[in-house]
């Protein structure tokens, strides 16, 4: 579990979070010792407060986006290349963690206040990811005949991609298309 003491948090209110089951295998890789404060605590300092701001640490993760060449974006007109920020940092994971858990888990992992948040920006957005994963359940499933009228696909699985069925022409068009 994270605590995040409300004088750190957007929403100014005391909170306990359950948190991504690789970044707590990350700190329990430290010595416990070292597992109480702040989990990050950077050499620079800042010189009123002590620690460094969000907008510093931001700035530097996008500077370390563009020094590793992780394109986000390029604007179509412009040209110009947005590189990865700690903004995409949080999106990827949202993304990462969306077809894992529940939107209601998601909901909360990602802090947003109401679920229309989570539903807008990361659930359901993605089809061509939510057909690969469909897929890649579907495909190593051990052999199953669907009935009588389909005989036993399993062979010839791999002969069909998510791309070789159009449902634009029909249902019936498309089930033409199966192996089998």
């Amino acid at each position: 579990m994270l605590r995040i003491p409300a004088e750190l948090e957007k929403g100014n209110q005391d909170r306990v979070l359950a948190m991504a089951p690789e970044f707590a295998e990350f700190l329990s890789m430290l010595p416990e010792d070292w597992r109480t404060g702040y989990v990050f605590s950077p050499l620079a300092r800042h010189p009123r407060s002590g620690r460094l701001g969000s907008e510093w640490v931001g700035a530097v993760v996008c500077k370390i986006g563009e020094a590793a060449g992780v394109k986000v974006a390029t604007d179509p007109k412009t040209g110009k290349v947005k590189f990865a920020s700690a903004h995409d940092l949080r999106r990827s994971f949202g993304e990462r963690w969306a077809v894992r858990v529940m939107p209601q888990v998601l909901q909360e992992l990602m802090r947003h206040e109401g679920i229309s948040t989570t539903l807008k920006y990361y659930v359901g957005r993605n089809a061509e990811r939510t057909a690969d994963v469909l897929w890649d359940a579907h495909e190593s499933r051990k052999p199953a005949s669907f009935g009588n009228s389909f005989g036993n696909t399993a062979s010839s699985a791999s002969e069909t991609s998510p791309a070789d069925i159009d449902i634009s022409h029909g249902v019936s068009e498309s089930l033409k298309r199966l192996p089998g």
